[in-house]
């Protein structure tokens, strides 16, 4: 493990060696900052090129910090909603029979009965994120489907590890919909991403000039866009 100071604040590190790399790469995520690299960088090459990162490694970390959601839901916890992360009450209801959420005044409101398993909870929550994204992704389609005059054969709605969307050889359309955790933006992005693959089914030059004309900033969403991918 290895460590570098940045401002008042300390970054650490690990370095992973692999011979068949040619390059080196710096990659953040929820476990913390990886080197990878190859067996004849130093360690000087290292710490020069982690130095000159400084700033984005720090501004990464940051914001795997504030996206991260508490798996121990509880009062105080925070869940991720429409690109912010709100604060959670939870209120005992000695009448209550099932967990109910509301989401009011910017926080989630979750009514528990007296007693309840975690997976009671953590599959009401999940019920709670697939109805909203079918409330703001099937319409947001619909509109840009109109846009881009394509028409999908099927939507549907299901989590994905790895993906925040894909589209089939059939013209079906699959959302994640751990996309409402995603701000409007970002929700957007993923549409469109997915609607384009009906005229274009690989990511050729076609298909990125047609994402292109609908959102002249897509590689900005695309960034943003990464940062996610390994919380979802």
């Amino acid at each position: 493990m290895h460590s570098m100071e940045y401002g008042t604040k300390n970054i650490v590190f690990e370095i992973e060696r692999k011979s068949k790399l040619k390059n080196t790469y710096i990659n953040v995520d929820t476990d913390g900052v990886l080197v990878k690299t190859n067996d004849s960088t130093t360690l000087k090459d290292i710490n020069k090129m982690v130095k000159n990162k400084q700033k984005w490694i720090s501004k990464k970390l940051e914001l795997f910090k504030r996206v991260a959601v508490n798996k121990d839901i509880t009062t105080g916890s925070r869940l991720y909603y429409m690109g912010k992360s709100y604060y959670v009450n939870m209120i005992k209801d000695e009448t209550a029979e099932t967990i109910t959420i509301n989401f009011t005044h910017s926080k989630f409101h979750i009514t528990i009965p007296l007693k309840y398993s975690d997976i009671e909870l953590h599959n009401t929550i999940e019920s709670f994120y697939k109805q909203k994204a079918i409330d703001k992704i099937i319409p947001l389609t619909k509109k840009w489907s109109k846009i881009m005059s394509v028409a999908p054969e099927h939507i549907s709605f299901r989590y994905s590890k790895n993906r925040w969307g894909s589209c089939s050889s059939t013209n079906r359309i699959s959302f994640n919909y751990h996309l409402i955790k995603l701000s409007s933006s970002l929700i957007e992005y993923v549409v469109i991403h997915e609607l384009a693959h009906i005229l274009h089914q690989n990511h050729s030059k076609d298909f990125w000039k047609l994402v292109h004309k609908h959102l002249k900033d897509y590689k900005v969403k695309e960034e943003k866009i990464r940062v996610f991918e390994k919380l979802i």
